[in-house]
């Protein structure tokens, strides 16, 4: 059972669509209203996912008890991937706490520089020592010349324990980041320039024995019945 029993609360319908969409519904029940974590809104955004669905998985995710209990299965499966799954959790649960302290509740609220440097200086180390070192990468992204690979990889290195053990994955990621936050180059404007029609750009001796348009309608029209072919 990856679900935590206590935190299974409320009733809910499977919806069937004529052409096989699922959709998860509040059941109406005459039982005290419950509302647990794993409701009905949990199942939908698995199924159907709306607008509100990430903000479900990450209430999910940020349960400790179910991710703990994910972690033991996903052990007896690979031991590997228990390993990474629970460093990339640490790391959420991480990142979550560090919003709650500042008071980060928008994603906009991040978009400032130095904000958003203190934020990644949090997070990579713990401390603020970082932010002097953070900020210029942030601002060159900004003005739009690209991520510095050298600077960012080196505060990666410097950070990051497992950075040895994860160095090509991490580098990977470094440079798809640098492809998605580097300056696109701007495409010059196409110079239009007039060309006259072919028939006026060839001889008329060309089209002698041709006949025209205007004369095969008019064969056509005087002799409907000529035969195509």
């Amino acid at each position: 059972h990856l679900l935590i029993k206590d935190l299974c609360q409320g009733r809910l319908c499977l919806d069937v669509s004529s052409v096989g969409g699922l959709k998860f519904k509040e059941a109406a029940t005459l039982r005290e209203d419950r509302d647990g974590l794993y409701n009905w809104k949990f199942f939908n955004s698995i199924v159907s996912p709306d607008e509100d669905s990430p903000a479900r998985i990450l209430d999910v995710m940020h349960d400790k008890k179910t991710m703990h209990k994910l972690l033991a299965v996903v052990k007896l499966v690979n031991e590997d991937l228990e390993r990474a799954l629970k460093y990339i959790l640490t790391k959420v649960w991480r990142a979550k706490e560090i919003f709650d302290q500042e008071g980060i509740s928008d994603p906009g609220m991040v978009i400032p520089g130095y904000r958003m440097a203190r934020l990644a200086s949090l997070f990579l180390c713990g401390d603020l020592s970082q932010v002097d070192d953070i900020l210029p990468i942030i601002q060159r992204v900004n003005d739009g010349d690209g991520l510095d690979v050298l600077r960012a990889k080196d505060l990666l290195r410097k950070h990051i324990e497992a950075y040895d053990e994860w160095a090509a994955e991490l580098d990977r990621a470094v440079k798809w980041a640098a492809l998605m936050l580097g300056g696109v180059s701007i495409q010059q404007p196409i110079e239009a320039f007039e060309t006259p029609p072919l028939c006026e750009c060839l001889d008329e001796s060309v089209y002698e024995g041709i006949p025209t348009a205007r004369q095969l309608y008019q064969i056509i029209q005087d002799k409907p019945k000529l035969p195509l072919a």
